[in-house]
Formats: C-alpha cells, sequence, structure tokens
C-alpha cells in the first residue's frame, strides 16, 4: 500500500506530497487545461501536454521507488496505480510489461470533468493520463523518458464504459 505524506507550508502556502510540491486541482483547472491542449493542438498543444504530464509525475515515482526500494516491474505499476487515485485523478487499472501494456480508466476526472462542462465530445481528450501512463510505464521498467507512447483506444468522454489506453514501446 503506497504511503504518503500530504505537508503543507503555512509560510508558502504550497502543498506536497512526499516532498514534491503538487496543485490541488478540480474539474474546471484539468478540462480547461486539456481544451487550451486541444485548442493548440496545430502547434503541438496536445503534445506538450502529454510530455509535461509525464515530465511531471515521473520524479514523484522515481522517488518513491527509490525510498521504499520498490522493484522493477508489476510493484512498480501499482505504486502508479495507486497515486493515480490518490491524485484525484480515477481509479485505474493497470496491467502490462516492459515491451507495453494496457491502462483502463473506470472513472477518470479529465473525461468526467469534460463532460460535467462540456458534455460528450467527439475525440479522445484525456492527454494527461496518456503522459501519467507512459511515466508509470517508463519509471517502473528503468526507461527514459519518451520510451512508451500512451495512445486512448476507448474513452468515456465518447461515450464507452471506461478509456482504455494502450502503452506501446516508443
Amino acid at each position: 500500500m503506497l504511503k504518503v505524506d500530504f505537508t503543507f507550508d503555512d509560510k508558502t502556502y504550497r502543498h506536497a506530497m512526499n516532498g514534491h510540491e503538487s496543485v490541488l486541482h478540480c474539474h474546471h483547472y484539468m478540462s480547461l487545461t486539456t481544451k487550451l491542449a486541444e485548442d493548440f493542438a496545430d502547434v503541438g498543444g496536445v503534445r506538450i501536454l502529454r510530455e509535461v504530464a509525464e515530465d511531471s509525475i515521473r520524479p514523484l515515482l522515481d522517488s518513491y521507488h527509490q525510498t521504499h526500494r520498490v522493484p522493477t516491474g508489476d510493484e512498480r505499476l501499482e505504486v502508479g496505480r495507486e497515486y493515480y487515485s490518490v491524485m484525484g485523478l480515477g481509479e485505474m487499472e493497470i496491467s502490462g510489461d516492459e515491451t507495453g501494456g494496457q491502462v483502463k480508466l473506470h472513472h477518470s476526472h479529465v473525461d468526467e470533468g469534460w463532460i460535467k462542462k462540456w458534455g460528450k465530445h467527439d475525440r479522445f481528450v484525456n492527454h494527461f493520463s496518456c503522459g501519467f501512463a507512459a511515466a508509470v510505464f517508463a519509471a517502473a521498467f528503468d526507461r527514459p523518458a519518451r520510451s512508451y507512447l500512451a495512445k486512448e483506444k476507448a474513452s468515456i468522454v465518447i461515450g464507452d464504459e471506461m478509456t482504455v489506453i494502450a502503452v506501446t514501446q516508443a
């Protein structure tokens, strides 16, 4: 079970999770960030959001793995799954190995937030979770950033029962 130490600095008003500063979010923030990436897709907005998510999550995972001596593989995938939930991003099921795998989101803060703000959509929008999944796999198998590609195959926002993300080696 994931061990998380939440702290708050009374002087800077900053929150931290296991020593890493974090931002409390709401569906408005995530939906607007996602929409901004979509609006600027022609200049790489979606790619940037995915990469920023991957680069932001990775240090948190690496630090946890090192501090708690989590061996590579399934146990590290589990750490990623639990962090996703602890961070309020949804309910994740994750499976795979160093060649890739699959992430199922039974609940998704990004998808469900989008629906609350604008209704169903005709395109996949869970770019943040794709970056998160790429970070989880890279951290689980000690690979550098951009070693894995994460691509949505089904999505709550378009009407599917759950969001499904396929993760493959880049």
